[in-house]
């Protein structure tokens, strides 16, 4: 199990295009900040309005905003594949190894995992039709507070987990 995972995860063909264009990598930094502005700033926005903040603003209107949330977060899995595919290339590293030693990657995917599971509570249950029912001066239930508070923890410490990433090469 482990060799596959190690061949799966280094693809050469990832470490020849970070090696050929020395844009690739500032590149696929950029659209990784732009994914995490896109998906903070819509989950974010949401997650602060479930915990009241903005009451005046309808949820129904923030909630149109979380597809780009998707977006971002799609940009930020491509280009994070890419750097961890590619890390060999950048640091010399083994992509396994760093998967492996690395305690700050490994709590970010940790914490992507919860936001996931967090996500999915929330549709599951049923909150998310509670809360789209809700007016913009209404208060939203506790467990809502909860999982917005949670998704906005969850978030954050991806954000500085994922800084801290580098540290530890």
């Amino acid at each position: 199990m482990d060799s596959a995972l190690a061949y799966w995860l280094r693809w050469p063909s990832i470490e020849v295009f970070l090696d050929t264009y020395s844009w690739a990598w500032p590149l696929c930094e950029v659209l990784h900040f732009a994914g995490l502005i896109l998906l903070f700033g819509a989950v974010g926005t949401y997650d602060l309005r479930l915990l009241g903040f903005g009451k005046g603003i309808p949820l129904s209107l923030l909630k149109r905003a979380l597809p780009w949330g998707v977006v971002g977060f799609a940009l930020c899995a491509v280009t994070g594949f890419v750097f961890v595919g590619g890390i060999k290339s950048n640091v010399g590293v083994h992509p396994y190894t760093v998967l492996m030693t690395n305690p700050w990657l490994q709590l970010k995917l940790l914490f992507i995992a919860l936001a996931g599971v967090n996500v999915l509570a929330f549709y599951a249950t049923g909150m998310g039709r509670v809360v789209d029912a809700l007016g913009p001066q209404d208060d939203v239930p506790p467990l809502g507070k909860v999982m917005g508070a949670a998704s906005l923890t969850l978030w954050l410490g991806v954000i500085y987990f994922g800084r801290l990433i580098p540290w530890a090469l």
